[in-house]
Parts: structure tokens; C-alpha cells; sequence
């Protein structure tokens, strides 16, 4: 083989290797960029499972529970169980709705806690503030315990702190964290939420 014939036959196999190292490169980049977009469609969809999820336990509340429970750190799926909760999971007439024991609306706030926390209970996004506000309370009051603070919200922090445990605030507090886990269609029973005292 002559000289010209070997360099053009090197030519050819350092183009062939340039190829092939090009063609790893474009693969390895199209693989990496498959990752990045099944990634990003995993996200997507569990965001859109979330915001569905929340928007069954919240009703027309979902957008402001997000927000608030988010600026409060909390989580939104914890509030908006509470919501789902506190009225049965029927969100029609829930923003003026007045319990047996006096609780209002969305987050069913006594009249007294209202007042405590400088809310108007009558006024949805007032009341959603306020009830996060309050449940933030209770959970730091009972250092992160999610049922002892789910407890106070629905009988109220002293008899909580004083070791009392209300059959129905213990059923609530159940109720509440069976819904937050995802088992909404066997958690609720006939009862709307009843705090008593702030």
C-alpha cells in the first residue's frame, strides 16, 4: 500500500472515530435530555395529582390554602383535610356556615378564637388565615405533635395541655390525618368540626 493510500485509509478511520466519538456524544446528550424531560413530566404530573387532591379537600379554597398553609409552613394537604373535614366535604355554603356549637365557615372558627386571633369569621379568606394561624399555634404548642395539635384545634388547647382527651376530639384529630394521608372516602362521618375555645 502506498504512502497516499495509508494516509487517506488513516484519514478515514481517524474521520470514522471522529464519527463515532460524535455520535456517543449526540446520543449520551439525547439521553440526558430524555432523563430531563420524563423529569419534568413526573413533576408535572405529580403537581397536577396535587393540585387536583387539593382541590377535592379544599374546594373553592385550594389556590388561597396553598398560599397561606406556604407562607405559614405548612403543609397545604394538612390545612385543606382540615377544610375537607370541618364541613363534611361539602364546600356549598361553607363561607357563612354556623355549627351546633358556633363554629364558622370554611375552617369552623368560635366566635372567641376569631376575636383571638383579630379575624372576621365571616369572611372566608379572613377565616382561612385564621384558622392556619391557629393550627400553626397548636402544632408549635405541642412541639410538632400533629393529633395533639389537631385535638386543640377542634376542643381547645388547655384541656389538651392538661392531658383531658375528648372522645370527639380524638375521632377529629383521626378524621383529620386519615384525610391528609389520602383515605378521604372512609375518613369522614356526619360531623362538622367544633372547636370551643382558643
Amino acid at each position: 500500500m502506498s504512502r497516499l493510500s495509508t494516509g487517506v485509509a488513516g484519514g478515514i478511520s481517524y474521520a470514522g472515530l471522529g464519527l463515532a466519538i460524535l455520535f456517543g456524544a449526540h446520543c449520551a446528550i439525547a439521553q440526558q435530555a430524555s432523563q430531563a424531560e420524563a423529569a419534568k413530566n413526573a413533576e408535572l404530573l405529580a403537581h397536577a395529582a396535587l393540585v387536583k387532591r387539593l382541590t377535592k379537600l379544599a374546594g373553592p379554597y385550594a389556590q388561597q390554602v396553598v398560599a397561606d398553609a406556604r407562607s405559614f409552613h405548612l403543609q397545604p394537604q394538612l390545612v385543606a383535610s382540615v377544610i375537607y373535614v370541618e364541613n363534611g366535604g361539602d364546600f356549598a355554603g361553607s363561607a357563612h356556615r354556623i355549627s351546633q356549637a358556633g363554629a364558622i365557615g370554611p375552617m369552623q372558627l368560635m366566635p372567641v378564637t376569631a376575636s383571638f386571633l383579630g379575624v372576621n369569621p365571616y369572611k372566608p379568606r379572613q377565616n382561612i388565615q385564621g384558622g392556619i394561624r391557629f393550627l400553626k399555634r397548636m402544632l408549635h404548642r405541642f412541639h410538632g405533635n400533629t393529633r395533639l395539635a389537631l385535638m386543640a384545634y377542634n376542643e381547645g388547647p388547655t384541656a389538651v395541655a392538661e392531658g383531658t382527651r375528648y372522645v370527639q376530639a380524638v375521632a377529629y384529630a383521626k378524621k383529620v390525618v386519615r384525610v391528609w394521608r389520602g383515605g378521604v372516602s372512609h375518613a369522614l362521618s356526619n360531623s362538622v368540626g367544633s372547636q370551643k375555645y382558643p
